[in-house]
């Protein structure tokens, strides 16, 4: 069978890859056209769009790029139309794939659409395109599906894929990692727009601790020229890892991170956090009137409830990040922070999502071939 998806940021690549192999698994005659990133190319030779190319983010920065995203959209019409598939899969990347889902499914493609926009934030009026245009809708986040149903939106919730590549720690290594912080990881996220608004901030914090190692979580598809531009300064206890996030956070005893999924695969690496975000201030300002949340990171939003600090726009500087790193860094409040991760860990479900919704793609089609 022949399958296109659409993943157009660094979590979408890990999910698809994870999805793609599990549906080579069910079909070993599975074909693939897909935009991802290194983890989906490692499966397929067929990438049709990187995620160096596809990255925005922000209201301001998806306007000013509005050309280029309408150029992507053409690009896929014209591609999907030549490959035929028999299931177009988009993942999360709302603000492309809801348009995608709509103009797939009445131009007559069986979609499923896996890692559920965040509705229940902001913009609830689009669920019904997940309602009217979708043949399968999976989402990862254990209150979503409550949310879906009050919406007469059906979904599935099979467990969230992090948990098939994150192993759980043993208890005498959590002791042990709570002795004393002696390295902290830096994730200023995964996009230019992001890492222009926290690096430097970021770095300024870490010049104030030549007594800690920090060590910066890199991405190979930003050039090493733009990480360079946006570290103000060069200290040797500060050092950058590309395209090891993982090893990285086995490694630290700290993190201060961007908001997004980097969040969650910290806690369910037990890693206590700051999580901080900024943006233009023309999107933050039109943000502020539209998002309905209390929190932004997955691991407060998950656990309904403050488990860890959020430095939002101008709260994110040095002074702040002194304060709160003090204060969350102390051996008793890490504790804390270790037994929330564990229930969001037990919120988040089975070990087998991405089997489970292989599973549920393949069999679909095979319905339809049959009526």
């Amino acid at each position: 069978m022949k399958y296109y998806l659409i993943a157009g940021e660094s979590s979408g690549d890990l999910y698809g890859s994870l999805l793609m192999a599990e549906l080579r698994k069910k079909d070993p005659e599975a074909e693939f056209k897909f935009w991802g990133g290194l983890k989906m190319k490692a499966l397929s030779t067929g990438q049709l769009k990187s995620i160096k190319e596809t990255s925005f983010m922000g209201f301001y920065e998806v306007a000013k790029n509005a050309f280029k995203i309408k150029g992507f959209f053409d690009f896929a019409k014209y591609t999907i139309k030549e490959y035929s598939p028999d299931m177009v899969i988009l993942l999360d990347y709302p603000g492309f794939n809801l348009r995608m889902a709509t103009w797939a499914k009445d131009n007559g493609y069986n979609v499923t659409y896996y890692i559920s926009p965040q509705l229940w934030a902001w913009k609830q009026g689009r669920h019904k395109i997940l309602r009217d245009k979708i043949d399968l809708f999976y989402v990862i986040l254990p209150f979503e599906q409550d949310f879906y149903r009050n919406l007469d939106t059906p979904c599935q919730y099979v467990g969230h894929p992090l948990l098939e590549v994150i192993p759980q720690n043993n208890s005498e290594q959590l002791e042990l990692e709570l002795e004393e912080v002696k390295v902290v990881g830096l994730f200023p996220g995964s996009r230019k727009q992001e890492i222009k608004h926290h690096l430097e901030t970021m770095v300024s914090f870490a010049l104030t601790r030549p007594d800690i190692k920090f060590i910066i979580a890199g991405v190979s598809h930003i050039s090493r020229e733009f990480y360079l531009k946006h570290l103000s300064h060069y200290s040797p206890n500060i050092d950058i890892k590309y395209d090891a996030s993982y090893e990285v956070m086995k490694e630290v005893d700290f993190a201060i991170t961007s908001s997004g999924t980097a969040t969650l695969e910290l806690a369910l690496h037990n890693v206590p956090q700051i999580v901080i975000y900024r943006t233009s201030h023309i999107s933050f300002a039109i943000g502020k009137r539209l998002v309905n949340t209390d929190y932004i990171s997955l691991v407060n939003l998950i656990a309904q409830k403050e488990v860890v600090t959020e430095l939002l726009q101008d709260a994110f500087n040095e002074l702040a990040l002194q304060t709160y790193f003090e204060k969350e860094s102390s051996s008793e409040n890490r504790k804390q922070t270790m037994t929330a991760y564990e229930k969001i860990r037990q919120e988040l479900g089975s070990k087998s999502s991405s089997k489970l919704i292989a599973e549920g793609i393949f069999s679909f089609i095979k319905r339809q071939e049959v009526s």
